[in-house]
Order: C-alpha cells, then sequence, then structure tokens
C-alpha cells in the first residue's frame, strides 16, 4: 500500500465475497468474483498441465491496470496497481520533432 501505483488491496473469503479491503464495496465484490473464477480457471489447467502443479501467484496486466491475485484454499488476495507499462507521452514527445537545422 506504501506504493503509489497501488489503487487497492481485497482479501476474499474461498467464495470469493470481500472480508478485507481498502476499495469501495462493489468495486471489491466484482473484482473478488472475477478473480475468484480465473483463479479456479487457471488452477484447473494448471492441475490438467501438471498434476503435481499449482498456481502461486495469478498476473493480469492489461493497458490502465495490473492484478496480481494469490489464490488459497481459504481465501484471495488481490492486489490491484495502475499498469507500470503505460507511460503517457504528452503530444511534444510523440512526433512533434523538428528536423530543421539551424
Amino acid at each position: 500500500m506504501e506504493d503509489d501505483s497501488v489503487e487497492g488491496v481485497i482479501m476474499t473469503n474461498k467464495e470469493g465475497i470481500p472480508i478485507l479491503t481498502n476499495f469501495n464495496l462493489m468495486g471489491a465484490t466484482n473484482y473478488g468474483l472475477s478473480m475468484k473464477r480465473l483463479g479456479d480457471m487457471t488452477q484447473i489447467s494448471a492441475k490438467e498441465i501438471d498434476p503435481f502443479d499449482e498456481v502461486l501467484v495469478l498476473r493480469l496486466k492489461t493497458k490502465k491496470i495490473e492484478i496480481m491475485v494469490v489464490p488459497n484454499r481459504e481465501f484471495n488476495i488481490i492486489v490491484m496497481q495502475h499498469s507500470r507499462g503505460s507511460s503517457k507521452k504528452s503530444k511534444h514527445e510523440h512526433g512533434n520533432k523538428n528536423n530543421n537545422k539551424s
């Protein structure tokens, strides 16, 4: 939470319902349930590939946000942060270079 890029942290029960969060409850519930379903599908896929393996951390990165999920049998921890790779350049940095020589 010390990092300025962190938007929120959610701890959910095994059903994906938030039990501890610093995020708004509606958003935390949506993220919790969605990440629970995604985590379950990922865990099943990992087990199909190698029955003796398991998912420790699931990382999802979009243009706007990065989500890390730590799945557990009894709870999930979800951390959301601004995507670090999405540096926004000003219009002046995108092609307004002047190639004229003095």
